[in-house]
C-alpha cells in the first residue's frame, strides 16, 4: 500500500513541479510516507521514476485496452472517450505537465536509460494498437476510402502530442479534443 501511495504521489509531483524539482523529502511529505519506507521500495530517485512511467502507462493501457474491446462503439467514440479520461487527467493538474511520456522523457537524466526506454517502447507499441483501431473504422466505413491506418496512427499520435504541449500552454485542455475533432472531420 505504500510503495502504491508513494509512486502515485511521485507520479504527479514529477509531472507537476517536474523531475529535477522534486526531492525525495517532497514524496516523503505529500506521501505521508516514512523516508525510510521510501527507499525500502526505491533504492534512488531514479528507480522511483521508472515506477512512476509504469504507473502512466498501466493507467493509459487500462483504458485504452478497454475501448479496444468496446468494437459495439465507433472508433470516434472510442477515441473520445480516451481523450475524456487524458483531459479530465489534465484539468486536475491544473493543465500542468502536459503528456507524462513526453515531459518524463525531456526530464529524465541521461543516466536514466531505463526510463527513456520504458518510453520509447510505450510509443512503439501504442502506435500498432492505434493502427488496429483505425482500421476497424475502415472495414466498419467510419471514414472515407483511401485512409492508411498506420499513417493516421502515426498522424494521431503527433497531432495529441503537439495538443497536450498547447494544452500546457495555453491553459485550455479543451484543445486536446478539438484538435481530435479536426483530425477525424479529415478522416470523413
Amino acid at each position: 500500500m505504500n510503495r502504491k501511495q508513494v509512486i502515485e504521489v511521485a507520479a504527479q509531483l514529477f509531472l507537476i513541479r517536474g523531475y529535477a524539482f522534486t526531492s525525495m523529502d517532497d514524496v516523503m511529505r505529500e506521501s505521508q510516507v516514512s523516508k525510510s519506507n521510501i527507499y525500502y521500495h526505491f533504492k534512488s530517485k531514479e528507480e522511483l521514476l521508472l515506477a512512476a512511467v509504469e504507473y502512466w502507462i498501466e493507467r493509459y493501457e487500462a483504458v485504452f485496452f478497454a475501448l479496444l474491446s468496446q468494437a459495439e462503439r465507433s472508433v470516434e467514440e472510442r477515441v473520445y472517450a480516451f481523450l475524456h479520461e487524458l483531459t479530465a487527467g489534465i484539468e486536475e493538474r491544473e493543465c500542468q505537465g502536459g503528456c507524462p511520456f513526453i515531459s518524463f522523457y525531456i526530464q529524465a537524466p541521461d543516466q536514466a536509460v531505463q526510463v527513456k526506454q520504458k518510453i520509447t517502447g510505450f510509443f512503439t507499441e501504442l502506435q500498432p494498437m492505434l493502427a488496429k483501431l483505425f482500421q476497424q473504422g475502415l472495414k466498419r466505413n467510419e471514414f472515407r476510402r483511401g485512409i492508411g491506418a498506420e499513417q493516421a496512427a502515426a498522424l494521431f499520435i503527433a497531432a495529441m502530442e503537439g495538443a497536450l504541449m498547447l494544452a500546457e500552454t495555453t491553459g485550455r485542455s479543451a484543445i486536446v479534443e478539438e484538435t481530435a475533432q479536426h483530425f477525424f472531420s479529415m478522416l470523413r
